[in-house]
């Protein structure tokens, strides 16, 4: 059975959101906790009966409902993620609550990562959520920002996008760079498919260019401004002038290029770690 301190966190959450648990929830959250306590990295942080949660904890895990099937998650009052099915509330909240005020907290340890292709938010070995690539078009921004969100809340250095893409993907830079014009395409092919055989998505970080093999990521970054995203190369083209690149809508945004149209980049190529 989890701990009374874990199951007094949980009830009041469930009647502070005037909902029942689940019949089958009590074995669920009993093993959460049991895997929790008992890896690794937490052996340490309980030993010696040191209270799991305190009577004051510097971290409150709560949340609030969204809708009839969503509730955001919430850190000393500040949104976090969401989170669609109750049983995994109350596992979120009893985890977040025994992770966050535990003596070895690190809130660096708050990382993006994409495991056989699932968006997942993980804090060491301890999965906290994953955001479904059905229910969004650009899962990797939303990874990114519900991180963000955590480590922000734990008071320490959000990820910049590219940081968090090279963490989710295990990129890693290379010497391989390619100085040429990018520009961007957008609603007129959203949905047609690519030369990849997958459909367009221009809301996602993708690129197109007449040799890289499919599936090659890219930093490309904007001479102009310095800003940068990463590009994953899922089409051929452009051919059009002298363009080396065409980025979907959502990268052109990330490189304020949407507007200009084409500006000159600088593209790196990342490999796998």
């Amino acid at each position: 059975m989890p701990t009374s301190s874990a199951l007094s966190v949980l009830c009041f959450c469930l009647i502070v959101a005037d909902v029942s648990l689940p019949i089958f929830a009590d074995e669920i959250v009993d093993q959460t906790i049991s895997n929790i306590l008992s890896s690794s990295n937490h052996k340490k942080a309980f030993t010696n009966n040191d209270l799991l949660i305190s009577t004051q904890p510097k971290y409150a895990i709560a949340f609030l409902a969204k809708s009839a099937d969503a509730w955001m998650i919430t850190v000393n009052n500040q949104p976090v993620f969401l989170v669609k099915d109750l049983a995994n509330v109350a596992i979120a909240v009893t985890q977040l609550t025994i992770i966050m005020n535990a003596p070895d907290f690190e809130p660096n340890h708050f990382e993006p990562m994409v495991i056989n292709g699932e968006y997942i938010g993980k804090y060491k070995d301890a999965t906290l959520f994953r955001v479904p690539k059905s229910e969004v078009v650009n899962p990797s921004l939303n990874l990114t920002q519900w991180i963000n969100n955590l480590r922000v809340a734990a008071m320490a250095e959000p990820l910049t996008l590219v940081e968090a893409q090279k963490q989710m993907y295990q990129l890693a830079i290379t010497n391989e760079e390619i100085d040429g014009i990018a520009s961007w395409y957008g609603p007129y092919f959203q949905g047609r498919q690519t030369a990849s055989g997958e459909q367009f998505e221009q809301q996602d970080f993708t690129a197109a260019h007449k040799t890289l093999p499919f599936n090659t990521y890219l930093k490309v970054t904007n001479q102009a401004n310095g800003k940068s995203v990463v590009v994953r190369i899922n089409d051929r083209g452009p051919y059009f002038g002298d363009r080396n690149l065409d980025l979907s809508h959502a990268a052109a945004i990330e490189l304020n290029s949407d507007e200009v149209g084409v500006v000159a980049v600088t593209a790196t190529v990342l490999a796998s770690n």
